[in-house]
This record gives structure tokens, C-alpha cells and sequence, in this order.
């Protein structure tokens, strides 16, 4: 009894195996009988078979403790990612293994990838891809059941693959165990536990892991679950957010489409349109023509801008659709018969569909007061044609009635002083006419086309410049060097002789090659002189040497008579110095005076030949040089 007692109070006191053993040998060392050693041998070995149920059974406490623990605890977690790694941290101490891990089922690509780990020691694994029966996890993924091995290594069944076995080799996998994760009959992941050597996976080992992975699997499908209502219940905000942005946007739209509509009703212009969009969208507004030239902008608009501008809007017309950048928003303005243009927003911020649309309305506003204002203006233009056309016939009329049917125009006639025909080597298409038409509506003047010219009669106080700014504006319309004519009306009734006298000063410039030039009888000297119906030679012999004769007035010398003797010697100043019986140097000296007066190209043949000609014609009208 002393001995059995011996055994129980080694049991109670946990002691190891060895203790065990210790206490037979000091009784076969004190010499006890043989069958008192085969006794004692019995009862050692019962009482070690009682220490290892009572080791196992304190392991299935120990384990049913872990995974009760673990149960509470997954139970108030909610974070996907804290809820796989704590499964990991347990699974790795439940089973006292080297690494723990768990891999999530892709139900898209049908393989799984490893989403935690506990006790790993290499950066390969987090995110490590398992096709299906690759592994020991993809074969579980696979399968659905339980798989161990306890060397990976030397184990040739497992399909492998260059990836998962540069990762074993990198933690330096020996034994593995897996069991699925199931939801009903779903596996929807694995979890792993791995020592660094070898060893063998019990039953137990495996149950033990079953039961925490069935805990396990309840958790990531709750997770999962309260995700996914998360989601469903921001999606609902975000629905409702975007019903209620929505919602202003309809009220901006109606709005702006109410804006507009007065505007139209009003008869206000594309400014006023342009204004009024820009006021409720986030940026600048600009309207572009047809040849790219700015309309109206309710914002500074820089020269690079307007050809950046230019090209959105033929883009954007090209297409027949709206053009959407980050920063800018073109909208093509195209009727069935014409192409008007583009409404553009240089925006501030990104650009939204509702902007957009508001944007397209306005244009369509815009094109529809385009349209109406191009309607009007080529009624006018018509109406202001025809009573040039009139005027030009030359025949009398009711002066009276011409005035007032000019004051409907807002034209007033006896202001009226300059006449301009013009003719180009290109076409005057409809685009030309209109704008022919416009400068002469922006100017209070008339215009049409008579016999392939184009005749303006402009006011103005300064003729000359009137005619230069009409030409250069006909020019950039259509493109061509345009040659045009130019006189002056002083009343009504003149009208008619100016035109003809206009037309012969474009007709002689193209006869003398002077293709895009502007000139009146003047400009053209004597040649004008020649072809002018009312020809003026006083005039002509005035602007030609008036300088020469006005010096000689004023200084009592000698220039004109000497100009008339270097004529009459071919500009010989030796041969005119003994005409006149000077020396030389006095003829240099007067000369020099001459350039000063009528310039250094004074001696140019056609120059001079215009002098030679003033000269001949002021002695043959006997006129006086010194008075």
C-alpha cells in the first residue's frame, strides 16, 4: 500500500515519467522479490496510463476553453481583418504550432489567396494565390475536407506550384494540417496550422481545428453579412443623396429654362443668354461664330485662348455632339440649314452632366436668337440693298421718300459721304454678303452687290479711313486681296456719280496691277485725273508739286522753274546747271530742296512722270507760280 500510495501522490503531484520509473528501480536496488516487482510494474504502468487520460482530459478543458473564448470573442469583433487574424492567433495556440494562417474562397477567379497569418517570418505569404488542388489549401478548397501532412517536403502527392513552394521554402513549412470553412455546403475558406519540423497531426489536432474553423466560418459570414448591409445602407444614402441632388438639379434646370424663355420673349441678344448662363453654372461662358471669332463672353479671353477656343468649337461642330473636357464644355450650334457657332463653359471645376445640359439649352436659346437676329438682319439688308440699288440707278426720285424709307433703316443718307466698291479675286460667298451687310448695319450705311462688286455707302467724317476699315474688314471676310475704289457723295443726289467714279478708281488699280490696294481719283494722280469724269486739274497739279509752288511763294526762289529745266534735260544736273546758268552745286542745292519737299521718291519714273505732267499742266492753264 505504501507503494500504490507512492503512485497516486506522484499522479496528484503531476510528476513526469521519469519519477515514475525512479520508484520501481529503488525497489528492485533494495532487493524486493520478483513479485513484488512484477507488482509494482503493473501499477506504474496503470498509474502512467492515468496520467495521460489526465493530461488529455486537461488538454480537452484547455481546448474547449480556447475555443469558447474564441467564440465570445469573434462574437463582438466586426472588422473582416481583426476577425482572420484573431482566428489565426488562436488556431496557432490551440494547436501550439510554428504559424497559423487562413485563406478566403475567390468565388470570381475559383481559387483562394491567404488573407492572415500568425507566426509567419517572410512577406510572401500575405496574399499568396492557391489554385483549386494546389497545396494542402487549395486541396481542402477544393475537396472540403480535412488534409495534414507531415512533410511537406517529401510528400509527393500535393500539386504544387513554383510560387507556393517559394513561400514553404521562405517559412520554412515541414508538417501542415487544414480544415475547410464551411457555410452550409460552401467552403468559403481554410484554415492552416504549420510546424517548422516534423510531426504527425493526431485526430484530435484535427477535431481541435474543425471546431474552431466551424466558429471561425459563422464569424466571416456574419462579417461578411454586416458588410454587406453596411453597404446596402450607404448605398440607400448615397441614392437618396443623389435623388435629392437630383431633385436641384431639375430646379436649376427649370430655372434657367425659365431665365431664358423671358429673354427670348423680351428680344434680348446672345449677351444677355450668355449672362444669364453663366450666372448658374460654375464658370466663364463664351459664344464663338462660325470662323472661330468670339460672339460674346462674359469673361477675359486671351489670343492663345480664342484659338483653343476656336478649336473646341469646330471640333465640337465637326462631331455634331456636345465636347466634354475636365476644364471646358463645347456645345455646337447647328440649325438644319446652317452652322452657327458654339456655345462654350470654361469651367472652373470638373464639368457635370447637369451643367452640361443646361449648357445645351442655352445653346439652343442661343442659336434660336442667332437664327431670329440673322433672319431680321437679312430682311434688312434686303430692304437696304434695294434702296441703294435705287439710288445707284441714278433716275430721278422722291428724295423726301428716300430719307424716310432710309430712317426705318436707321441710316441717315445726308450723313452718308463715302462710296466704296469693291472686288476680290476669291467669291463673295454668303458668308461675305452677311458680313458685308453687317458692317454696313454696325456703321448706320447701306450696301449690295451690283455687277460682281460689292458697293458700300458709308458716313464719316474722315472718308479715307471709313473706306480703309471697310476694306480691311471685307479682306479678313473673305479671305482674298480685295481691290476696292473709293469717292466721295456730298449730297444725295451724287450718289450715283460717286459709284461711277468709285468703280473707274478699282477699275484702273486692277488695270495697273494693284491688286489689293484702295484708291481715289487722287491717289491715282494723273491717271486718275485722266479717267475721272469730273476731272479736277487744279487739284491733280496740287497734290503733286503744291509743295514746290507754295515755297517758291513763301521764299520768292527759283524750285519750280528749276524742277521744269532738270525735266527738260532727262534729269541731267550738269546739262540743267548750264541751262539755267548756274553752277552745279546750286542745282544740287535745289534738288536736295525738292526731296525735302515732295520726298525721296520723287525721281521714281512713274513719280516723275506725274510731276512732268503737273508741270505741263500748270503752264497750259497759265497759272502763276508766284502768286
Amino acid at each position: 500500500m505504501p507503494d500504490n500510495e507512492s503512485f497516486l501522490r506522484l499522479l496528484v503531484e503531476d510528476a513526469d515519467v521519469a519519477t515514475f520509473d525512479a520508484l520501481v528501480e529503488r525497489a528492485r536496488a533494495a532487493g524486493a522479490p520478483a513479485e513484488r516487482l512484477t507488482y509494482l510494474e503493473q501499477e506504474r504502468a496503470i498509474a502512467l496510463r492515468l496520467r495521460e487520460l489526465l493530461a488529455r482530459h486537461r488538454r480537452n478543458e484547455s481546448e474547449l476553453q480556447l475555443l469558447n473564448d474564441t467564440a465570445n470573442d469573434l462574437a463582438s469583433m466586426r472588422d473582416l481583418d481583426s476577425i482572420l487574424q484573431a482566428i489565426s492567433d488562436r488556431a496557432r495556440r490551440l494547436l501550439d504550432s510554428d504559424l497559423a494562417y487562413i485563406s478566403l474562397s475567390d468565388r470570381d477567379r475559383g481559387d483562394c489567396y491567404i488573407k492572415a497569418a500568425s507566426g509567419n517570418i517572410s512577406g510572401l505569404l500575405h496574399g499568396l494565390r492557391l489554385p483549386a488542388g494546389t497545396g494542402v489549401g487549395g486541396l481542402v478548397a477544393r475537396t472540403g475536407k480535412p488534409c495534414s501532412v507531415s512533410s511537406y517536403r517529401d510528400d509527393t502527392s500535393i500539386i504544387r506550384t513554383p510560387e507556393i513552394d517559394r513561400t514553404v521554402f521562405a517559412e520554412r513549412i515541414e508538417s501542415l494540417v487544414g480544415v475547410p470553412l464551411k457555410i452550409k455546403h460552401e467552403v468559403i475558406g481554410v484554415l492552416l496550422a504549420s510546424h517548422r519540423s516534423m510531426r504527425e497531426f493526431s485526430g484530435q489536432d484535427i477535431s481541435a481545428l474543425t471546431m474552431l474553423g466551424a466558429h471561425a466560418a459563422v464569424a466571416i459570414e456574419n462579417a461578411r453579412l454586416l458588410t454587406a448591409t453596411r453597404s446596402a445602407v450607404e448605398d440607400l444614402r448615397v441614392a437618396n443623396a443623389t435623388i435629392g441632388s437630383h431633385v436641384e438639379d431639375l430646379e436649376r434646370a427649370a430655372d434657367i429654362h425659365e431665365r431664358l424663355t423671358k429673354l427670348v420673349l423680351q428680344g434680348k441678344g446672345v449677351d444677355d443668354v450668355a449672362q444669364a448662363t453663366a450666372d448658374v453654372l460654375p464658370g466663364e461662358v463664351v459664344v464663338i461664330d462660325e470662323h472661330g471669332g468670339v460672339v460674346t463672353a462674359t469673361g477675359a479671353v486671351t489670343a492663345t485662348s480664342v484659338q483653343d477656343l476656336a478649336a473646341a468649337g469646330a471640333q465640337a461642330r465637326t462631331s455634331g455632339h456636345t465636347l466634354v473636357r475636365p476644364d471646358l464644355c463645347a456645345v455646337p450650334m447647328i440649325t438644319e440649314s446652317e452652322d452657327l457657332g458654339a456655345v462654350l463653359l470654361l469651367g472652373e471645376v470638373a464639368i457635370g452632366d447637369t451643367d452640361r445640359r443646361i449648357l445645351e439649352r442655352a445653346a439652343l436659346v442661343a442659336s434660336l436668337v442667332l437664327v431670329t437676329r440673322r433672319r431680321l438682319a437679312e430682311a434688312q439688308a434686303r430692304v437696304g440693298g434695294e434702296l441703294l440699288a435705287e439710288l445707284l440707278a441714278g433716275e430721278p426720285h422722291d428724295h423726301d421718300l428716300l430719307q424716310h424709307r432710309a430712317r426705318l433703316l436707321g441710316v441717315d443718307l445726308d450723313a452718308c459721304h463715302t462710296m466704296v466698291v469693291a472686288q476680290t479675286d476669291g467669291t463673295f460667298h454668303g458668308g461675305v454678303h452677311a458680313q458685308t451687310a453687317a458692317l454696313a448695319r454696325r456703321q448706320r450705311g447701306l450696301a449690295t452687290h451690283h455687277q460682281g462688286t460689292v458697293v458700300l455707302l458709308l458716313p464719316g467724317d474722315d472718308p479715307r479711313a471709313v473706306a480703309r476699315t471697310a476694306v480691311r474688314e471685307l479682306a479678313r471676310a473673305c479671305h482674298h486681296p480685295v481691290t476696292a475704289g473709293t469717292a466721295q457723295a456730298a449730297h444725295v443726289t451724287q450718289i450715283a456719280a460717286a459709284h461711277d467714279e468709285a468703280a473707274r478708281c478699282m477699275r484702273t488699280l486692277l488695270a495697273l496691277g494693284r491688286v489689293g490696294d484702295l484708291a481715289d481719283a487722287r491717289d491715282l494722280g494723273f491717271v486718275g485725273t485722266l479717267f475721272n469724269g469730273r476731272p479736277d486739274i487744279p487739284a491733280f497739279v496740287h497734290a503733286t508739286i503744291g509743295p514746290v509752288m507754295e515755297y517758291d511763294r513763301l521764299h520768292r526762289s527759283e524750285l519750280l522753274h528749276t524742277l521744269e529745266v532738270f525735266c527738260a534735260n532727262n534729269q541731267n544736273t550738269r546739262n540743267t546747271a548750264q541751262a539755267l546758268h548756274l553752277h552745279a552745286n546750286t542745282v544740287t542745292q535745289r534738288l536736295n530742296r525738292i526731296t525735302q519737299l515732295l520726298g525721296e521718291t520723287w525721281r521714281q519714273a512713274d513719280h516723275l512722270l506725274e510731276i512732268h505732267i503737273a508741270l505741263r499742266l500748270l503752264k497750259v492753264s497759265s497759272q502763276d507760280p508766284q502768286q
